[in-house]
């Protein structure tokens, strides 16, 4: 059986589609085209945190390189994101996975990434392209401090305009979000981690 390139261990199945998705956009990461596989803990948050070692330890000698991706909230640790990361990088790396593997904890979840500046972002969460007015209308009530780079509660603001609009949750908004946003206004952390660690285990090829 050939070795794949990545496993990706996430919390939920909103992450789940962002990772597929996002994986499928190498061009877009600046990567190489990878085999990869994606799937969610059953305990979610506190289960990517506290039982890594465990999920990971059959794929070990079946993939390259490995990521855990979870939220900061709702994992059950009150710790920074990168005591996290550590907590869970360094039990990785000795039990087998030495530098290969790679925690990414969202501060504080998911949909900080959604908030991108990306006109897709207007589209997908139903407000035609007009991120501007989208961000206003946040704004006015108070979800989205003036002068910030995106909502201090992204969970809530993304709610809001989603029930302003009549749209229902789902994964598969998720996966719309990461298969059509420009990422290069994304300001989280997390995210840009993400994609450096990507970057540096799969670099693009360089053009002729």
């Amino acid at each position: 059986m050939a070795i794949k390139d990545l496993f990706v261990l996430v919390a939920d199945q909103d992450m789940v589609e962002t990772l597929k998705a996002l994986l499928s956009r190498h061009q877009s990461l600046r990567i190489r085209p990878i085999t990869h596989q994606v799937e969610r803990h059953l305990k979610r948050d506190p289960g990517c945190r506290m039982d890594a070692v465990r999920s990971l330890r059959p794929r070990l000698h079946h993939y390259h390189r490995a990521i855990v991706v979870l939220d900061r909230h709702g994992c059950g640790d009150s710790s920074s994101r990168e005591t996290i990361q550590g907590k869970i990088e360094g039990p990785l790396a000795s039990n087998g996975w030495d530098d290969r593997a790679k925690a990414i904890v969202i501060d504080p979840e998911l949909e900080a990434w959604v908030w991108a500046g990306s006109t897709h972002v207007a589209d997908v969460l139903g407000w035609k392209g007009h991120y501007e007015d989208l961000k206003t209308w946040l704004v006015d009530r108070g979800l989205w401090r003036a002068g910030a780079a995106k909502p201090s509660d992204p969970k809530a603001a993304m709610k809001a305009a989603l029930q302003e609009r009549n749209i229902t949750n789902s994964a598969t908004l998720f996966r719309d979000l990461a298969k059509r946003t420009t990422w290069q206004q994304c300001q989280c952390p997390a995210f840009a981690e993400l994609t450096q660690t990507l970057s540096r285990w799969f670099p693009a090829p360089e053009q002729p």
